[in-house]
């Protein structure tokens, strides 16, 4: 409601529950001693003057573009989220507080000056809206996923701190777009233990960080910044152990140990002399591994246990003497040049939660030898993903995010044993199919083809068991196969054109095709010449043209037995 006047707000050391609301047109209030709140305080409308006291909520929230001001005196601000976006009619006087946002959370700035600000939380804030502090400092804890990730330039015309918990515990300062650099420009600037992707370094401070405490990593995309100079890092630990622990660390091959945990930009070598007792972990516990990882020439059948998603900046190598345990974990492939993966038939396969990320601005990941991430997932969000001639297995595949990017799938089968294909987004995307095959095998769940409309070489569908499989898009294909006793449906009212379409059932393991509604038909369109000849299978739905191409065959039958605008157009003859 209208509030004309000034008030006054005092606790008494109580604490509020629940959400807190100033919303008066034209009133003040001004609070008298520290200010608690279980849950959040919007600012609608009005005036209100912290004067001075500490405050403790939630969440902050000030966006909006009703008239209202916040006047922070030298009071100390802790939430777990802020919020002043959109900053429309809002006037903002820091004056000499502090703001902290003590949890994992966003500061959502509204494009404001504000005096200092303390980022102390675990996990990943986000800073959105580009700022202006006088400081603004970022502390990690005790966690390998502490990061800083923002959304737009910022300008510190005092000291900006970047401080990760320590060597292992690091700090990841980065863009909140792959690729598209944040520039941080600081009159001074002081940082440990952190590692930086997509972020210029400006200002008068010193963006020298190559003899900084714990290491400065180089994760790309980075400019202004010098970091700590690559090392060659080599695994001495003859019975396994931590990524994290220096103890498994030296700079020579089989020397002494203590070196640091790689860096982003360092390369990694697992070889003769790493592992001196048979099956030994090494477990993958950091989330940035290093450059270029190479396995070559490690003895005793060792195993390399992924216990976090973690991301590789080159090239990795592996021998066929060893095995990976991945759970629910996979690696990110984040090289911005051309890089290659061999795997020497060595499965990544986990759960299918787990499995490749290829996330390569301006770079490649070429294949060298067949891939197989058994029902774990394949991503290509950025770069190129080579195939290279080689055969690749997985769960699910996806490239749907419009990002730039090249999938150049050769002449292998691309064989997806859990569920989907999905390219529902062809903005940016270089689709080069070769002579491929996408073969649909053994599930235990229904599978989606969404084809975006694309052309492809051969399609499969060789799934066992009763599950079936959904055509999505208007796509072209050079060859549909489908097994015996399988079933395939078609997206209503979309075409799928083909070349030749293969499809025999026998008795008692028909095929059943069908549109995916009853009451509008999917189309199937020959191309070229010649015609198609199917057997044993039952039709739903469809509109198949030219009407004198398909044949349905004398041992199938029209399954719809509705009215007979609705029924299937394949001949049975």
């Amino acid at each position: 409601s209208d509030l004309t006047d000034s008030r006054t707000v005092t606790l008494n050391g109580k604490t509020l529950k629940g959400r807190v609301y100033f919303w008066g047109v034209g009133g003040t209030w001004t609070l008298q001693d520290t200010f608690d709140t279980d849950s959040a305080i919007y600012l609608l409308d009005g005036t209100l003057d912290t004067n001075g006291q500490t405050v403790t909520i939630a969440y902050f929230l000030a966006g909006s573009s009703n008239v209202r001001t916040l006047t922070l005196g030298a009071s100390t601000f802790n939430c777990t989220d802020w919020d002043t976006s959109p900053s429309t009619n809002l006037t903002f006087n820091p004056n000499t507080s502090i703001v902290k946002v003590l949890t994992s959370g966003t500061f959502q700035g509204g494009g404001l000056t504000y005096n200092e600000v303390q980022l102390n939380n675990s996990g990943t804030i986000t800073i959105s809206g580009a700022n202006t502090f006088t400081t603004l400092t970022r502390t990690g804890t005790a966690a390998k996923i502490d990061e800083l990730k923002l959304s737009a330039d910022q300008v510190i015309t005092g000291t900006l701190t970047l401080n990760g918990n320590s060597a292992v515990n690091r700090l990841l300062v980065y863009s909140n777009t792959l690729g598209t650099a944040r520039t941080l420009t600081a009159a001074a600037v002081s940082v440990t233990n952190a590692d930086f992707m997509d972020i210029t370094g400006a200002g008068a401070g010193s963006w020298d960080l190559s003899g900084v405490s714990g290491g400065s990593g180089d994760a790309l995309g980075n400019s202004g910044i010098t970091f700590t100079t690559a090392d060659d890092l080599f695994w001495v630990d003859g019975d396994g152990g931590n990524w994290s622990a220096t103890t498994s660390w030296s700079t020579s091959s089989g020397g002494a140990s203590g070196a640091r945990v790689p860096l982003p930009q360092d390369d990694v070598y697992i070889d003769a002399n790493s592992i001196t007792s048979g099956s030994s972990t090494i477990t993958g516990d950091m989330p940035r591994l290093g450059k270029n990882i190479d396995w070559t020439g490690t003895l005793n059948t060792p195993r390399w246990d992924k216990t976090v998603w973690s991301t590789i900046y080159g090239s990795l190598t592996l021998i066929n003497n060893m095995t990976i345990t991945s759970s629910n974990y996979g690696l990110y492939f984040s090289g911005r040049e051309a890089c290659t993966l061999k795997s020497y038939g060595i499965s990544f396969g986990g759960s299918s939660a787990s499995g490749i990320i290829v996330e390569m601005i301006g770079g490649s990941l070429t294949l060298l030898d067949d891939l197989d991430i058994g029902v774990s997932i394949l991503v290509v969000n950025n770069g190129e993903f080579d195939a290279n001639g080689f055969n690749v297995t997985f769960g699910n595949f996806q490239s749907s995010n419009g990002y730039v990017r090249t999938i150049t799938m050769g002449d292998g089968t691309w064989e997806s044993t859990w569920g989907n294909w999905q390219i529902s987004t062809t903005a940016n995307l270089t689709f080069n199919i070769n002579n491929s095959t996408i073969k649909f095998t053994t599930s235990t769940f229904d599978a989606t083809f969404y084809g975006g409309d694309l052309t492809y070489n051969n399609i499969w569908n060789a799934r066992t068991g009763a599950y079936k499989l959904t055509i999505r898009d208007s796509n072209t294909f050079n060859d549909f196969k489908i097994d015996a006793g399988r079933e395939v449906r078609f997206e209503a009212g979309e075409t799928q054109t083909v070349t030749t379409f293969y499809a025999i059932g026998t008795s008692g393991n028909e095929i059943t095709l069908r549109s995916t509604s009853t009451s509008t038909k999917a189309n199937l369109v020959k191309a070229g010449g010649g015609v198609i000849q199917g057997e044993y299978l039952i039709v739903n739905d469809l509109a198949a043209s030219p009407a004198d191409t398909w044949y349905a065959g004398t041992s199938s039958t029209d399954g719809t037995d509705r009215s007979e605008e609705h029924t299937s157009e394949l001949q049975s003859h």
